[in-house]
């Protein structure tokens, strides 16, 4: 069983979810946003080993932390390749648009769509839900019953479709058909906003609804 911790961190208070397994004292970080300090003074503090960095995508919010985190602890990367290049563009992860220009041009492992990864002695199974930003994926844990969904699916809403390389319909698409497929109780950790559940989502999230408002929440 992990152990799973919300970290929200940066200005846009994004969830840097930080999971260990306490027999082997091995972890795994998702979204390394921003306070490096921070989280590696959490690692620390923990005594854990940080063995990956799994990140949903590369909006600035969610990457402003991963040169001193990976460097830090020598953890792999693992991201989709087409979020590459806001690694290395402040246009691109829009952190130019609010002043304060932000890149991380670390090395990576990629991933792709279905594929499944090995991390801690367990399965994250990997979806690419673009339609927030190009390059989004969401990492599923059957076992632990969880699934991270960066900026894709939040509690109560979705992620914002009017950013560049935004798709409202192909973000809605792949949550119907990749994420509403997973069992009623997956716990949600998303990139902002507490935990949900697939089940709760499916039935009250009103971007999922008939009438569904036409842009997301962050």
């Amino acid at each position: 069983m992990l152990t799973i911790r919300r970290h929200p961190v940066g200005p846009y208070q994004a969830n840097a979810w930080l999971a260990w397994d306490e027999g082997t004292g091995e972890a795994f970080l998702v979204d390394a946003g921003a306070e490096p300090e921070r989280l590696l003074k959490e690692i620390e503090s923990l005594g854990v080993t940080l063995r990956a960095i799994l990140q949903t995508h590369a909006h600035a919010d969610h990457i402003a932390a991963l040169p001193e985190i990976a460097a830090a602890t020598g953890a792999p990367v693992y991201l989709h390749p087409d979020a590459e290049p806001m690694l290395h563009s402040a246009e691109e992860n829009l952190s130019a648009l609010a002043g304060i220009p932000i890149t991380a041009p670390v090395p990576y492992t990629p991933v792709h769509d279905e594929e499944r990864l090995e991390v801690l002695g367990r399965e994250v199974r990997v979806y690419h839900t673009p339609g927030h930003a190009p390059g989004s994926v969401c990492f599923h844990l059957p076992e632990e019953g969880v699934v991270f969904t960066g900026d894709a699916l939040f509690q109560g809403s979705i992620g914002r479709t009017d950013f560049p390389g935004g798709s409202l319909e192909t973000l809605l698409s792949g949550i119907r058909g990749k994420l509403l497929v997973l069992p009623d109780d997956t716990r949600i950790l998303a990139g902002h906003m507490g935990a949900s559940t697939i089940g709760r989502e499916r039935r009250t999230n009103p971007f999922l609804q008939g009438d569904a408002p036409e842009r997301g929440a962050r």
